[in-house]
């Protein structure tokens, strides 16, 4: 049964524009500590040291040198070698007490204490240590210029990350306020059309929303900008043929690949497709209707161009967990239709494509009556139109105006034979679902799982990063071991290191694969070619067949598929799903095989 529940807008659009500027607010501290940790102590001591290297080295005599320790609020203790010495440059004498070009006191690595150890032989001796003095400014000297580059490391991620947290909260509020006001002037402008009430739906055709471009090659930007002159200096310095370790301090810059490669994603599609848009021929488009229209791209596109058109019924799930809210998203229906650039009509701006799918009956849309978007749902269902091109890249997404009015929801709700329910996925999409999750699956004619083969690697950036995260957690275990840490850490970090690395191998390698006959259902699973065990279940000896989700990654949650046996144990078939649609649909195709033998 259809079920709706209305919040006026004069209070959703207020409190969207309340909850923006509170985000603006909340994230300018952040920009501005990690943009004075930046400013005051990371930048100017990576620009000292480029400097110091041209220094000249001089002899000078050192007066007094001593350790102070500190010990914190914690009950950690920081140490810092302090010293006064003399030296002499162009005939005039001067007298410092920099002892390395961070000051400062801390406990990274043994420093302080090699510098202490130094100095201290050569206090108050007639024999000369040495300084670096700077000839543009004789009265600046140090006696260590060293690169520190853990100090270093450990001091970049206030200016990288801060920055990019307050950034990213505080423009999500700006644009969040920004769009309220924008929705807040459409809504003025075309009363009783909620289907006008949206960005890219103002003008006469639907535009494809922003892909975040700019936004994803700032974050990028502004990692190389801060970490590149680290990076640089400790290639410059050869740290890396004195220390293996130190290519830790390469790492932050090359997380810059990642918002780079999903950058590039982006402009790939963007080279193929230009700024595509759509022509509806009635709007707005309602479930059991047709989708009619054309697609229109701002450039010529190549005859042998083949694009997909995926088009969507998502569902967004609100999920409340304490005082903050996630919300994960879920194909519900979906539909393909592949499109030759051959067959375009040609226009004076580019061209155009006939665009025409059928939209079966119950599907659910937007319920509007006196809002556009309603607040405080715990369910919700969008519409949108992928375009993807043979090249690769991100497809462009552009929103959809799926709506019934107020007097069909009206009807629909007193109209009890007709309820708004979730089609189930074909065995067509159930194939192109799970092959998308890198699981091979095959069916017989009547829809029943036959074969359902979860490869090893399928999720191959998750085992790599777990391998990568997991030998840089052991590489700190080993630091920790050889340096003498307390007993504490090196139990839990001496725990943690090979599990991390153990799970790591465990994605990588572990292979699952399920075959399904009339008589039994068959378990395979290997670990590469080291270890594999096999199950075999008669209908008889299976209970039922469920659905759950068992694992969440941010906002997505993923779904597995189990058989109840009547030994008391569940056994997994297939994880990693990530529309529940698709997982109760292989569930119930799995109990029509145990009911039917």
């Amino acid at each position: 049964m259809l079920k709706m529940n209305r919040m006026p807008s004069s209070a959703v659009r207020p409190a969207k524009q309340l909850g923006g500027g509170c985000s603006m607010l909340f994230g300018l501290p952040f920009i501005v500590a990690g943009l004075a940790v930046g400013c005051f102590l990371y930048f100017p001591v990576i620009s000292t040291w480029w400097s110091a290297r041209g220094w000249e080295e001089v002899p000078c005599w050192i007066e007094n040198a001593e350790m102070k320790a500190s010990r914190g609020s914690k009950g950690g203790t920081t140490h810092k070698a302090e010293a006064s010495y003399r030296y002499q440059y162009a005939g005039r004498t001067y007298h410092s007490e920099a002892v390395s070009l961070t000051g400062g006191s801390d406990n990274i690595g043994d420093f302080q204490q090699r510098a202490h150890a130094q100095i201290r032989a050569f206090e108050g001796k007639d024999r000369p240590f040495r300084c670096y003095v700077n000839p543009a400014l004789p009265e600046q000297a140090v006696l260590f210029r060293d690169l520190r580059w853990g100090l270093m490391l450990l001091m970049s991620i206030f200016p990288t990350v801060f920055p990019l947290a307050g950034f990213a909260v505080a423009i999500g509020g700006w644009l969040q306020v920004k769009n309220a006001g924008r929705n807040r002037k459409l809504e003025s402008q075309h009363p009783g059309e909620p289907w006008r009430w949206k960005r890219e739906w103002a003008g006469e055709t639907i535009q494809a929303s922003s892909n975040g471009l700019p936004f994803i090659l700032g974050i990028a930007g502004w990692i190389l900008l801060v970490q590149a002159p680290l990076t640089l200096a400790v290639m410059v310095s050869g740290e890396v043929t004195r220390s293996a370790l130190s290519l830790l301090a390469l790492l932050p810059s090359l997380l810059a690949l990642i918002p780079l490669a999903l950058a590039w994603s982006r402009c790939k599609t963007r080279l193929a497709l230009g700024k595509p848009s759509l022509w509806l021929k009635q709007t707005p488009v309602r479930p059991g209707d047709t989708l009619e229209g054309e697609l229109r791209f701002d450039r010529v596109l190549s005859p042998r161009e083949v694009i997909q058109a995926r088009l969507l019924c998502q569902r967004k799930i609100i999920r409340h967990t304490g005082k903050g809210t996630s919300t994960t998203t879920e194909n519900i229906w979906e539909h393909t239709e592949p499109l030759s650039a051959g067959e375009a009509r040609r226009e004076m701006t580019g061209v155009a494509l006939p665009l025409r799918v059928e939209i079966p009956r119950g599907l659910p849309c937007a319920v509007v009556e006196d809002a556009a978007f309603i607040a405080g749902h715990s369910e919700q269902h969008v519409w949108s139109l992928e375009l993807r091109s043979n090249g690769g890249g991100k497809p462009a997404v552009l929103p959809l105006p799926v709506f019934v009015t107020r007097e069909e929801a009206k009807l629909a709700e007193s109209d009890t034979s007709h309820e708004v329910e979730v089609i189930a996925p074909s065995t067509e999409q159930l194939v192109e679902r799970m092959k998308t999750r890198g699981v091979h699956a095959e069916f017989d004619s009547a829809g029943i799982p036959t074969l359902i083969d979860c490869p090893p690697g399928r999720f191959r950036g998750v085992g790599i990063f777990l391998l990568l995260f997991g030998i840089v957690w052991f590489t700190v275990f080993l630091v920790m071991a050889s340096k003498g840490a307390p007993w504490i850490f090196r139990i839990i970090w001496g725990i943690t290191s090979p599990l991390i690395l153990g799970m790591g191998l465990w994605t990588l390698l572990h292979r699952r694969r399920v075959e399904i006959t009339a008589d039994e259902l068959r378990i395979l699973n290997n670990v590469g070619p080291f270890y594999s065990w096999r199950e075999s279940y008669a209908p008889r000896h299976i209970v039922g067949f469920t659905h759950d989700t068992n694992m969440q990654s941010g906002n997505q949650f993923y779904y597995r598929v189990r058989a109840e046996t009547t030994f008391g144990k569940k056994k997994t078939l297939i994880d990693g799903i990530t529309e529940s649609v698709t997982a109760e649909t292989l569930a119930k195709r799995l109990e029509d095989w145990r009911k039917k033998n």
